[in-house]
Order: C-alpha cells, then structure tokens, then sequence
C-alpha cells in the first residue's frame, strides 16, 4: 500500500519567539506524529518569524503552489492557529485548496481531521477561537496605547529630532536643526522636493542615516509631534482599513514631552501648504499610458523611472517624459532629470516586441531551455545523496554501538547521555539532507512536455493580445514579457531590452538593431 505523503507545515511570530515558542519542538512533534501514523514527510515548510494574520508569508505560499501540483496528500500542522489566525483563512484553504484535491488538513494536537464533518466543525470552532484571540490581543494593546497617549505620553517608535529614553521623548539636538530647518524652509515657501534636495546638498540624513525623499518631508511637516502634541489612533489598523482612510478614534493632545516647533512656525508651514495645494493641477489623467513604468531604467544611475510632463514651447499642451526616480524623489544630489520621451521610446519598444514574438530564433531558444531542463543530468546529486546515506548508516551504527557500550557498562550515563544526543542531532540533520536531495532530485527529473507549436502559439496569442489591449492591459502584458529595459546616454535609442525568458541582452542584435536607427 502506498504511504500518504505529508507536508509539514510550522509558524512562530517573532512575538512568539520573544515568549520562547519553539520552531524545533513543533517539528519534531509533527515529525513524530507523521512516523506512528505511517505517512511518508514529503517536505517541511517553516515560517519563522511570521504572524499569522494572513497568508502573506513564503513557505505557507510554496505550500500552497506544491498542493496545486499534488505533491502531497496531507497537510499536518500542530495547532490550527499555526495555519492562520483567521478562521475564514483556514476554511478557504481547506474549501478551495485542499478538498478540490482530495487533500486534507489534520491538527496533531487533538488529532482532528478536515475530511470528517466532526473535524471540520471542530476546526471551525478553534479557528474562530484563535481569530477571538488575536482581536482580544490587539484591543489590549490598542486600549494601553491609547490610554497612554491620552496622557500625553509617546506611543511610536524612532522620530527625527528626539531620542526615545524609556518610552519618553528627549531632544535630539543635531537632529532638532535639521528638523528646524525644514520648517523654516517651508514657510519661505519651497515645495517637499526643494526641501528634501537641499537637505541632501547640505549633507543631512534622516533617522534611519538615508537621503531625504519627499515623502520623509511630508511626513515630518505633517506631525504635530513637533509642536508638543501627541497623536494618536491616526492609522489604527491599518492594514485592515486603509481603504476607509484615516481613523474616526483619532486623539490629539498635549505631550509631556518638549516641542521643537513654536506654534508660529508651525502655523506658517500649514498656511503655505494650503496654498500650494489650492495651486496643485488637478491629477493626472496620463499615469495609466505609461506603457514602460517600472521596466524602464535611468541610463546615468540606473534607477526607475517615473511620468511627468513639460509645456511646449509654443505653450499649447505638455508633452510626455519618463523621469529618473532618484532625482525625482531627492534632487539633484541624486542624480539629474535624464527625460526620456514617452512616444519615441515606446515606439521602439513595441516595434521589437513585435519583430521578437514573430522571430522563430526565439521559438528556438524557449525550446531548447525546456528540453535542457527537462534533460537536467542529477547525477551529482546523486552522488551527493549516496554519501549522505552512507553517513546516515555510521551514524546509526555508532548509536548502537553506544549503547551496547551503556548496556555492558564500558561508559558512564552522563558520557552516554552527551554522546548519544549529538549522535541523534547528527541524525536527524543527515535525515533532512537526503530527504531534501531527493525532492530536488525529483524536481530536475520531471520532464516538460513543450513543443514548438504550443510555444508558437502561446507568442501569436500574445500579439494578438497586444494588439486589441487598452493602455492598462499593454502595461501589464509588457511587464510579464519584459524585465527591464535600458537606453543610450543620448536617452533616444534602445540600448538594450531584458526578457524574462532570457538572462541575456535579448535586444535583436542584427536586423531588428538596424530598424531602430
């Protein structure tokens, strides 16, 4: 009878850590609950350091991609709070992951099975549980902060201009400038731009010894932290709610702490705001037909690029740019504007694309990747599996000779307790090695089954896709062809294009070059 495979699946958050949860004792719990029960370790997922208010974590995606390729047949956890901490979570990895594929999810701690009504009932009832849980913690801990800000006592973390002694706010006098200076700056008027450029010309870093960006500014002429206040409740949750903006509970209040800020000076830089903001243009309408955004590298410091535009010299309408990143968000001690015309870059870009995905060099070159991946050669490891199983029958071995030593009194119970527990580490750690060279092994030995028209076809497709896409849609399909793309100084001509297929510059270097110029 075949053994049912089973991946192995840990969590601890790093608050959980701090608390001394152990990663190792939740594996070899599972491990050993896996062996009794006769099932086969396909592999071990471990996230450490990961809460587990969502799935946003990497091993428990890598588990998730393995069960779309039925690699297992069972997915053991040792709590369902180790799973997620959201019962709707759970459910749907269940629902929509595993049962789709006539795979399960057992609990080891109360031994519960997802495939029975019993044990998906009562893995609802613990994921509900957990979830409560970690609402209670986070209202706890909401409510002591709050409560502490209403006391006018700090409740974040590191902020330009103070030290944070014990939970409360000391002046930072180096910093204290810089943060003056900023101010001062805004109420003779200079935008965020202006002012996080010359903060970098003048050599001053913020908290974290980085170059001023906009943002940084913005965030600091917004902050009445500056001016003796404590706010509080501003982002509360929000990963949940940023969609609905800022919090309603938002409190703010006289801090203990000392201000930097006069109130004049304050009340300077937020008149100057408001008038900046009533002379803004209206948001752009172009961001969406900016084909090359995020691909499309500065050609002096190799940053991205952002949209932006600039009048015509005639004044009637604004033509279209590409901007370095770099000096758009901290000036020129960056680097310059290296303005890259929108039209004709795109232009070319897309005359290759269309030259490329019609090249049969290309049909070629996806081909033979697949055929010498699916023709991978493991004998190396192989060999490497070989002396990993020939260490692992010493080490056993050894172990039995250890205690038959034990057994017939050559060695004392302490030597006899250190040898053998460095005997079982050594153990279980050539254990994990071949089992992990035998899943890579595995993984080189699946052999692909593509052929040159499915390759053809899939590119005619995504020409034809191309051609009927609006502006969004090209975005996006460019993105997935594309890894990036790099122009000449002159910031007229393609240097090169990077296709996600091919590591190398897979610009045409013969007859599509030559239709650029």
């Amino acid at each position: 009878m075949t053994k049912q495979k089973v991946a192995v699946y840990c969590r601890v958050s790093t608050e959980e850590q701090a608390s001394g949860f152990s990663l190792e004792s939740q594996e070899a719990i599972l491990i050993e609950y896996a062996e009794k029960r006769g099932f086969e370790i396909y592999d071990v997922y471990i996230d450490d350091g990961y809460s587990g208010k969502d799935f946003n974590r990497p091993e428990i995606q890598r588990l998730m991609r393995d069960a779309r390729q039925d690699k297992f047949d069972i997915v053991l956890a040792w709590k369902v709070d180790r799973i997620s901490r959201s019962n709707r979570d759970v459910l749907t990895m269940i629902d929509l992951e595993l049962r789709p594929r006539n795979m399960k999810l057992l609990i080891s701690t109360c031994d519960i099975d997802s495939s029975t009504t019993i044990g998906y009932m009562f893995i609802s009832l613990l994921g509900t549980f957990a979830e409560y849980e970690r609402t209670v913690i986070i209202e706890r801990v909401e409510m002591g902060m709050s409560k502490r800000a209403s006391k006018g006592k700090w409740c974040g973390g590191k902020i330009l201009g103070y030290k944070n002694v014990d939970g409360c706010l000391e002046i930072h006098q180096e910093e204290k400038r810089t943060v003056t200076q900023i101010f001062e700056m805004r109420a003779e008027g200079l935008g965020y731009k202006a002012i996080a450029s010359r903060l970098n010309e003048l050599g001053h870093t913020t908290k974290n010894n980085k170059a001023f960006q906009i943002n940084t500014v913005k965030t600091i002429l917004s902050n009445p932290t500056y001016i003796g206040k404590i706010r509080w409740g501003q982002h509360r949750q929000w990963a949940k709610k940023r969609r609905n903006g800022k919090s309603n509970n938002e409190i703010t209040v006289d801090g203990i702490h000392e201000p930097i800020i006069s109130q004049e000076l304050w009340e300077k830089a937020v008149e100057v705001g408001k008038l900046q903001n009533n002379k803004a243009i209206a948001p752009s309408n172009n961001k969406g037909q900016f084909l090359l955004s995020g691909i499309l590298r500065c050609p002096q410091c190799g940053a991205g690029t952002v949209m932006t535009k600039r009048k015509m010299r005639n004044g009637d309408g604004h033509h279209l740019y590409y901007m370095c990143q770099a000096y758009h968000s901290k000036g020129l001690t960056a680097c310059r504007t290296n303005l890259i015309d929108k039209h004709l870059i795109e232009e070319q870009v897309l005359k290759v694309i269309k030259g490329v995905l019609n090249n049969q060099a290309l049909v070629d070159e996806i081909l033979n990747k697949a055929k010498s991946e699916s023709n991978y050669d493991t004998s190396e490891l192989n060999l490497q599996l070989s002396v990993q199983v020939k260490e692992l029958d010493r080490l056993i071995n050894r172990k039995s000779e250890t205690n038959q030593s034990f057994i017939v009194g050559d060695i004392e119970a302490t030597a006899y307790n250190e040898i053998t527990m460095a005997l079982v580490q050594k153990i279980e750690g050539i254990e994990r090695s071949i089992h992990n060279l035998n899943v890579e092994i595995e993984k080189k030995s699946s052999k692909y089954h593509i052929t040159e028209a499915m390759i053809a076809d899939t590119l005619q497709n995504f020409e034809t896709a191309l051609e009927h896409a609006d502006n969004e849609e090209k975005k996006q399909l460019i993105k997935a062809l594309i890894k990036k793309i790099e122009v000449e100084p002159d910031r007229k001509h393609l240097k090169s294009i990077i296709f996600w297929f091919s590591e190398d510059d897979a610009l045409p270097l013969n007859e599509a070059r030559r239709t650029l110029s």
